[in-house]
């Protein structure tokens, strides 16, 4: 199913989204669906992360390297990611 809205964009970012779906080679709809799906994933996990925080305190300086490393590795494209940082 599929819901018609009405969105106002700033006209630099209405091109830019323009030229972004034509490089993707969908439609300029599909392409803010599939970046609104996106940051609502990131909302979701910011939001998980502040309730496990909640639960077990601060991630520790290394566990937030962990992280940031394999960020890393997954943008990368690096497959076989099984390095994990043991919790406290």
């Amino acid at each position: 199913m599929v819901t018609k809205r009405s969105v106002s964009l700033d006209d630099e970012v209405a091109s830019s989204v323009e030229e972004a779906a034509k490089q993707d080679g969908v439609s300029f709809s599909a392409w803010l669906s599939s970046a609104a799906e996106k940051q609502l994933r990131v909302r979701q996990g910011l939001r998980g992360v502040a309730a496990w925080e909640g639960e077990t305190g601060s991630l520790s300086a290394e566990e937030l390297a962990a992280g940031e490393a394999l960020l890393a590795r997954l943008r990368s494209g690096v497959s076989g990611v099984a390095s994990r940082v043991r919790r406290r």
